[in-house]
């Protein structure tokens, strides 16, 4: 009798365990599993084809997240903002007309005998001599005179008072200067009537 308890309680064991462990339909379903052909297998943490948090398209294909319209994107240049440019709004926009009075006339005197007299200091070293006569000079007359050598300068001084000589244009202008050696000219020229006369060239005396 109690044989055929033990083997009662057995088989009533196992019909249960055998139960419990029968799969049925709307049971636990694991969340990491995907279904192919029917069948679901399940999907472990190294699933390297679609990391978590990357999307899907419709074929299935991983994407790349979508930038932000405006915003620049990795590597892109940085935006650089500039300033407007600022104009000077005093400068004239057309040049001055030139004419010829008795102003005109002085400061080509005036220009010309300060030519003369920087040019005859040459008892200076060479350096202080240049420096005197360049801000008298044309930029396309400076490359001219820079080398020159103040110790072969002959003319040493001015002997008597400019005259204007040649006013045939308003922006050229010739004058003659008096020296110990004879009248040098002078050609100087101007940009318009607001600018200074300057000296294109310095001509010694004819036959020195």
């Amino acid at each position: 009798m109690k044989r055929v308890v033990i083997v009662v309680i057995t088989v009533v064991a196992l019909a249960i365990g055998t139960w419990i462990g029968w799969p049925r339909e709307g049971g636990f379903v694991d969340p990491t599993a995907q279904e192919s052909d029917g069948v679901v297998t399940p999907r472990g943490q190294d699933d390297f084809t679609n990391p978590e948090g990357s999307p899907e398209n419709d074929t299935g294909e991983v994407t790349a997240t979508e930038e932000v319209e405006g915003e620049p994107g990795a590597g892109d240049p940085a935006v650089e903002v500039t300033a407007e440019p600022e104009f000077d709004e005093t400068a004239p926009s057309e040049p001055v007309e030139a004419i010829w009075d008795e102003t005109v006339r002085t400061a080509a005197r005036e220009a010309a005998l300060a030519t003369i007299t920087a040019f005859a200091t040459t008892d200076q070293a060479a350096d202080a001599w240049w420096a005197d006569l360049k801000p008298l000079l044309t930029p396309q007359a400076r490359p001219v005179y820079q080398d020159v050598d103040p110790r072969l300068v002959p003319v040493t001084e001015v002997t008597g008072d400019p005259e204007v000589t040649d006013e045939t244009s308003t922006l050229l202008a010739e004058v003659a200067v008096p020296t110990d050696i004879g009248p040098y000219t002078v050609l100087l020229t101007r940009a318009d009537g607001a600018a200074p006369w300057l000296a294109e060239q310095i001509r010694p005396p004819e036959g020195s």
